[in-house]
């Protein structure tokens, strides 16, 4: 896309490399991380799994920007992967154990209650741009759930590990909560009156 190609032309594309990579991950990673978890002694191809999902994660957003392929479709499609990607194999690894039940609770209803609140003032959501604090609570959570699943594994499980994927893990909850709790206070704040002359 060159400079002077109006920047709303490209946004609604649906064809584009990083698309299909966001649709990958959710179609593909998403069923065999979750169907990995579920079976017996495979918690280390699991967590192979996962880190690829995380991986891929990183590439489609790097691709969209060097490729010159960022699109409303792609602002939609990749975080939508990622939610619906952590929560589908977190809850997936509460079920059978592996993750603490008391971390999807806090989550979903920290989740839940800043849904409400950007639902109730859509302006502020809008206008708002996304926190890096934000982005290291999201690094820390896709290290911290291969962890989990690595810990359990017969071929590399151990005790010393558990302990650093749980400390991991406690931590990308406390910093959930964190974000979730400065988003919401600023969508509750008053917008700015508009500048008069």
């Amino acid at each position: 896309m060159t400079d002077r190609e109006p920047r709303d032309a490209a946004p609604m594309r649906w064809a584009t490399v990083p698309n299909a990579i966001s649709l990958l991950r959710l179609v593909v990673f998403v069923p065999l991380v979750v169907a990995l978890v579920l079976r017996p002694g495979a918690e280390l191809w699991a967590a192979v799994a996962l880190a690829l999902f995380a991986g891929t994660d990183w590439i489609d957003g790097f691709l969209a920007r060097r490729l010159g392929q960022v699109s409303r479709v792609g602002e939609v499609l990749d975080p939508l992967a990622d939610r619906v990607g952590v929560i589908a194999i977190s809850i997936t690894m509460a079920v059978v154990g592996v993750l603490p039940v008391a971390v999807i609770v806090t989550i979903v209803v920290v989740d839940a209650a800043l849904l409400v609140i950007g639902l109730l003032r859509v302006e502020r959501v809008r206008e708002g741009h996304v926190l890096y604090l934000g982005k290291v609570k999201t690094a820390l959570m896709m290290v911290s759930l291969p962890l989990l699943l690595v810990a359990r594994s017969p071929e590399l499980g151990s005790t010393w590990l558990t302990v650093v994927a749980v400390v991991c893990v406690t931590a990308a909850t406390v910093l959930h909560v964190l974000v979730a709790a400065m988003y919401a206070v600023r969508y509750l704040r008053p917008a700015d009156p508009p500048v008069t002359r």
